[in-house]
């Protein structure tokens, strides 16, 4: 197991679930599909992601568990049915953290647990195609 395996690992086991102020009736939990999601596209059985994308998304877990706890509503909703034929929705947070725009994905599938399914930078496109993120100038937007 790798070092970045056994840090998400770790992050998980230690922060089982949370209270998201968006969600006040429930909990969020960190489980294994969030945590295969870290590491491959979609789940195991496709490719694993570049490990820089992947020490970035471990790195931004602390980050999207403050975030979680502080959202106090929902920025993004969508729903899709997956290769089961089961509904699976999608809630986005967009904060920025340490001066790092975040997106933070929870997921549902049918009627089970809300659960964390990804953190990713949220990159913004400016003018000339150049890409930045919170620590850049977004002034030019």
């Amino acid at each position: 197991m790798s070092l970045l395996q056994e840090k998400a690992k770790k992050f998980f086991k230690d922060n089982p679930s949370v209270s998201c102020p968006a969600f006040p009736n429930e909990k969020i939990v960190f489980n294994s599909k969030g945590l295969n999601h870290l590491f491959y596209e979609g789940g195991v059985k496709k490719p694993s992601r570049p490990i820089k994308e992947v020490e970035t998304r471990v790195n931004l877990l602390p980050s999207a568990l403050k975030v979680l706890q502080q959202m106090p509503f929902i920025q993004e909703e969508s729903t899709s049915v997956n290769h089961k034929g089961k509904l699976c929705t999608y809630w986005a947070f967009e904060a920025v953290v340490d001066n790092s725009r975040l997106k933070i994905i929870i997921k549902q599938i049918g009627n089970g647990k809300k659960h964390f399914w990804s953190v990713i930078p949220a990159w913004r496109k400016v003018r000339g195609g150049e890409r930045v993120n919170a620590k850049s100038d977004l002034s030019k937007e």
